[in-house]
């Protein structure tokens, strides 16, 4: 990889991370807002996954739209746009139906940054190289992630809850401002077939279909994952005694080591399917993954540092692969739908992600109004 590559991919990977401060702020202070909201474990993960709801309806058109207009635009622009939803949600956020709208808002933020961002990185690198670029660019969507857990669930400690959503809504301004220095303007190449939006031809691609699939799966469970490890965290930290704002900052901390553990993973996963094939990683990594999934729900009353431990090998596994099944899908589109194949990538792909937290919320209701105990510590 040259040196100016190497340097340009870094300062993307900075934006990405920046833009992504506003993704799990809500979730370091969920157990805050259902206490204070007199919230349920459902509408908790409707709030959630109103955001990659709307994401997943914007993604189809602003990522389509890089197959016609400029990357670059489509990128400052929602970046911007996801500065601006994130200050609106402690300033206007009341509730349950003000919250998920809020939050809705802000996943048009993402649905113009994550994916446009990716096409960029692809089509500036080589397919030798192009796997470990790729999977550097969606470490840093894990990276920024773990940080905006653990930034907001201290500010919510020494702030309350308005004070972290509302500095790390700040984020995507910051990541404008990087990107409108670093990014050289980025026209789609000539249409070759179809001028609709979305290329019907996409969903003529089945081996590229069979990895959105796959991508699918793998986002079901790790968004699930995401959303819910923080307050499983708090909620065992509660049943030990600890007050719902302490059980919820040190849960956030612990959670987002386990995030960074992943995006570290991301990396190592991108790097061996350059070397020895994106089927063997995906495949490994998402049985892997699948076992501790299995497994960590039952470690609610065991020590600490097991649950912990299993949650960190958890945490290397449920993102190992995401960087191969990203560049799968960016090597076996057709280079004229690029756009368009990514989009149905990732509208399907957070379609999964959007669902796995409300339908995880709506068990642990179910559950819970079966085994009794309140929504901060229910085993």
């Amino acid at each position: 990889m040259r040196r100016t590559d190497a340097v340009w991919l870094g300062a993307v990977c900075v934006c990405e991370m920046a833009t992504m401060l506003v993704f799990l702020n809500y979730t370091a202070v969920l157990p805050i807002l259902q206490v204070e909201w007199g919230m349920r474990h459902g509408e908790a993960g409707l709030i959630f996954s109103a955001y990659q709801a709307c994401y997943l309806l914007a993604v189809l058109v602003l990522a389509s739209l890089t197959d016609r207009m400029d990357t670059r635009t489509i990128y400052l622009a929602s970046a911007i746009w996801a500065g601006v939803a994130g200050l609106a949600f402690p300033v206007f956020a009341q509730g349950f139906r003000s919250a998920a709208l809020l939050r809705a808002l802000a996943g048009i933020g993402l649905a113009g940054t994550y994916v446009p961002g990716m096409r960029l990185v692809a089509q500036r690198f080589a397919s030798q190289h192009r796997g470990l670029a790729i999977a550097l660019y969606a470490s840093a969507f894990g990276l920024g992630s773990a940080v905006s857990l653990a930034l907001a669930g201290y500010l919510a400690r020494i702030g309350g809850w308005g004070l972290a959503m509302g500095i790390t809504a700040l984020g995507p301004l910051l990541a404008a401002g990087l990107a409108a220095a670093v990014l050289s303007p980025a026209p789609p190449p000539p249409l070759t077939r179809s001028t609709r939006l979305l290329d019907p031809g996409v969903f003529r691609n089945r081996p590229a279909l069979w990895m959105i699939a796959g991508y699918s799966a793998h986002n079901w469970e790790l968004f699930g994952m995401r959303a819910w490890l923080p307050p499983f965290f708090a909620a065992a930290l509660v049943h030990r005694g600890a007050g719902v704002v302490e059980a919820s900052s040190l849960a956030a901390t612990l959670a987002s080591g386990i995030l960074l553990v992943g995006a570290g993973s991301n990396v190592l996963g991108g790097w061996a399917s350059d070397r020895w094939g994106r089927l063997r990683v995906i495949v490994t990594s998402q049985m892997l993954s699948a076992a501790c999934s299995f497994a960590i729900g039952w470690l609610f009353d065991a020590p600490l540092w097991v649950m912990l431990t299993v949650a960190a090998v958890y945490g290397v596994f449920v993102t190992s692969e995401s960087g191969a099944l990203s560049t799968g899908v960016t090597e076996l589109a057709d280079p004229s739908a690029l756009g368009a194949t990514l989009a149905v990538q990732s509208c399907l792909g957070f379609l999964a992600a959007a669902l796995s937290p409300a339908a995880i919320g709506f068990l642990l209701d179910r559950l819970q109004s079966v085994s009794g105990g309140s929504a901060a510590a229910s085993p």
